[in-house]
């Protein structure tokens, strides 16, 4: 009995700190077919809407333990073109589209934004390019994810600040490995320097290929972390599985090393593309 009451004691105050609030959903109609480039889990048709970028338009929304989450960034198809690049949004529960139960803001509410002015991104013939990358997570009242993006400066008026917070390591700047994918190669090629280190694994067919960089946005929102997610696509009708993991890190200078390493949260989450959002 002791025993018992003694559990309920720890269980209470910690079911009692989970906050549920809602928030709004939806993506960029563009990213329905590059949904890749988010880093996000799979997500269903009805998240795409070609006016996320607007405030509140979205009509769409759910109920979410944790923050809500908003995520921007340029078309990196558009780098480097006369054209002043399009921005994508990403609106919805950050544990939904992470899987995570991030650390970053609490209870009582606030905002936690990070932003990388040179976030590596690949565009649409794999070149390697650098984009404007922004993370917000807000949990300060409901449907609060509902900044408008739609001046040409997708920043204008928006705080962003955090990246700038915790960005050493031991006082000392964090150095990552960065590299080009190469067919089941754990590159090691070059450096750079940012808050986190970031690895991406792509494995299809027993071979995989991997990316290795640095990012001073993380959008599992906890210090070192992994996602994986099982993935079936359809393409020409034959159904292909392939598994896509991400993974940051900070806790020691080139933490993105190895194939694998050791995170304080990480989890597979499958999803039957072909059998529910195709």
């Amino acid at each position: 009995m002791q025993l018992f009451l003694l559990f309920v004691t720890v269980l209470i105050p910690f079911c009692s700190s989970q906050t549920t609030r809602n928030c709004y959903t939806c993506a960029s109609s563009d990213l329905k077919d590059k949904w890749y480039l988010t880093g996000l889990a799979p997500v269903p048709d009805a998240y795409f809407t070609g006016s996320c970028s607007n405030r509140a338009s979205s009509s769409t929304r759910e109920s979410c333990s944790g923050p809500c989450l908003t995520m921007v960034f340029e078309n990196p198809d558009e780098i480097g073109s006369s054209q002043t690049p399009t921005t994508y949004v990403v609106r919805g529960c950050h544990r939904t589209l992470t899987n995570s139960v991030s650390d970053r803001i609490t209870n009582n509410g606030g905002d936690f934004c990070e932003l990388d002015n040179t976030y590596r991104m690949a565009d649409r013939r794999g070149n390697v390019v650098n984009v404007r990358m922004m993370s917000l997570l807000c949990g300060d009242q409901e449907l609060c994810n509902d900044i408008e993006f739609t001046q040409t400066d997708f920043m204008s008026g928006v705080t962003c600040a955090n990246q700038t917070n915790n960005n050493l390591l031991n006082s000392t700047p964090l150095n990552c490995y960065e590299c080009t994918p190469a067919e089941g190669d754990n590159c090691h090629e070059s450096k750079c320097t940012k808050k986190y280190c970031m690895k991406q694994q792509i494995k299809l067919d027993g071979g995989f290929q991997m990316t290795k960089t640095c990012t001073n946005v993380n959008i599992l929102g906890l210090d070192n972390s992994c996602q994986t997610y099982d993935v079936f696509t359809n393409p020409g009708g034959v159904a292909v599985k392939s598994q896509y993991t991400q993974c940051f890190c900070k806790d020691k200078q080139f933490c993105n090393s190895g194939i694998s390493y050791s995170v304080l949260f990480s989890s597979i989450l499958s999803i039957w593309f072909s059998s529910r959002f195709l």
